[in-house]
């Protein structure tokens, strides 16, 4: 399989999302999107601690499964306290990834980095995000009075130096070929959402055309940092 980036600061003064691609061995593919966290100093410097930590991680076991992945995550969250400590700062991001191996993907994610997987022209699955709408859907209060726009925006997990609050969520997929799958920013789903998506690839009739129109809609319309990987 093959994967495209892209990457758009939006209407901020710095890119806080790293992205990161990576072989972890000759049948081991890692696709990771780091979101350095917004009202925190340096998101962009706790985005790439993540990925580097969790990628060292991963490169050097036996055998990645989910309780491994909790490992790497957990290392990352220790590197990010460290610096943290070091620097009299306060930083965190948010991350979600895919390790692809032999048609599976294993799938984790901590905030609101969003993992969709498309198959024969249709959505199979969409990551639910950590947030605090999702953490009171269904509670009275979201029935009452709950401002759903603003909660949406509340992440509720991240990798900012405390383990509990970095609990990932997990889930494997079967990967058929000419599968496709899309780990984003929520500065892309917020404007570009999983049906959209969907109804683009169905639209545009080839690969490059399809990238084309994510793009130009991505520096027109994001007004935060919006990143993606695109993997088919």
């Amino acid at each position: 399989m093959k994967s495209t980036t892209l990457t758009h600061k939006g209407k901020r003064k710095v890119n806080q999302d790293v992205i990161l691609t990576s072989n972890i061995n000759p049948d081991t593919y890692l696709y990771l999107v780091a979101d350095g966290m917004g009202g925190y100093d340096k998101g962009e410097v706790a985005a790439q601690i993540a990925a580097e930590s969790i990628l060292t991680f991963l490169s050097n076991i036996d055998e990645i499964t989910k309780e491994t992945i909790q490992k790497s995550i957990n290392k990352a969250n220790l590197a990010i306290r460290q610096c943290q400590e070091e620097n009299h700062t306060k930083m965190g991001t948010t991350l979600g990834a895919v390790i692809l191996s032999k048609g599976i993907a294993k799938c984790f994610w901590i905030g609101d980095v969003k993992i969709l997987h498309y198959s024969d022209s249709k959505l199979i699955f969409e990551s639910k995000s950590h947030n605090l709408l999702n953490e009171v859907s269904n509670s009275k209060l979201l029935k009452e009075n709950f401002n759903t726009s603003k909660y949406s925006h509340i992440v509720t997990r991240s990798i900012q130096g405390d383990v509990k609050k970095s609990v990932m969520s997990y889930q494997e997929l079967m990967i058929k070929e000419k599968d496709e799958l899309i780990i984003c920013s929520d500065g892309v789903h917020n404007i570009i959402d999983s049906q959209t998506i969907l109804f683009l690839m169905n639209k545009e009739k080839t690969f490059t055309s399809f990238i084309d129109e994510l793009n130009k809609r991505l520096e027109i319309e994001a007004n935060d940092n919006a990143s993606l990987i695109y993997v088919s």
